[in-house]
């Protein structure tokens, strides 16, 4: 996989959000897209877009994301919790397309 696709759908949440979402309260409001991956358009993961790989959730504002965006896929640190460690694809605006 090339790690590239274009955004299919953008949203913006604002606080106050679910209990289990609490953490990100402080962060809001950031973006969460979903994209669409150039390999095959089926195929689509959801993320943020942001504005370098170890940028926080909220690093770009979401009224500038659009629709067709391409964007690539870059990784931060793993998250830990009780369950073990998770990395999050994050997306950064492809300048290349």
């Amino acid at each position: 996989m090339s790690g590239r696709g274009r955004i299919w759908s953008v949203v913006t949440p604002h606080p106050p959000l679910l209990p289990a979402f609490a953490a990100l309260a402080e962060k809001a409001p950031y973006n969460v897209v979903v994209v669409e991956l150039d390999e095959d358009p089926t195929l689509r993961l959801v993320g943020n877009v942001v504005a370098a790989p170890d940028a926080g959730i909220n690093s770009v504002d979401a009224s500038t994301i659009e629709i067709g965006d391409a964007v690539h896929v870059v990784f931060d640190s793993p998250v830990d919790d009780e369950h073990g460690s998770v990395t999050f694809p994050r997306w950064v605006r492809d300048s290349s397309a």
